[in-house]
């Protein structure tokens, strides 16, 4: 029997677990019970702590001294976070912002540039622009598609 890494442990969380998780790693400092249970809102504490206790005995917490409990140091500075095979999600200063996003924000972007380089700019300026950017989003699109279906081959095996 084969241990588990830390991307299948994140990757395997899900429902209320996971809302855990990601709060506390949006707190980036450590959590209590209560305080879990209040900002989730949860009816009673042993339900939060019921997910504290499972996060730690998976590895991904740990309690202090003062029943409060803290990231594991090298999840502290973690910076994406695989959620099942297509949604991965990017942590920026304590925010979560989903890739597909951030794809869908540089489409939109994207198609607001094009619309005004052609009305202030040329036509020409513009179907360049487009084309740049549809061949960027296309490279990133097969990307994210090659990863995907490694990851559903390895997942099947």
């Amino acid at each position: 029997m084969t241990e588990k890494n830390d991307e299948d442990i994140i990757s395997s969380l899900t429902g209320t677990a996971l809302r855990v998780f990601v709060y506390a790693l949006k707190k980036a400092k450590d959590v209590g019970v209560r305080e879990t249970q209040r900002d989730l809102g949860f009816k009673s504490a042993s339900h939060s702590q019921y997910h504290l206790q499972r996060l730690e005995q998976l590895g991904l917490l740990e309690k202090n001294t003062n029943n409060r409990y803290n990231l594991k140091e090298e999840y502290e500075n973690l910076r994406s976070l695989k959620i099942g095979i297509l949604t991965e999600i990017y942590v920026f200063k304590g925010w979560m912002i989903p890739s597909l996003g951030l794809f869908s924000g540089f489409l939109v972007s994207s198609l607001i540039i094009t619309i005004l380089f052609y009305s202030l700019l040329t036509p020409l300026a513009a179907i360049i622009f487009a084309s740049v950017a549809l061949f960027l989003s296309s490279i990133y699109s097969g990307y994210r598609a090659i990863s995907i279906i490694k990851t559903f081959k390895q997942s099947e095996e």
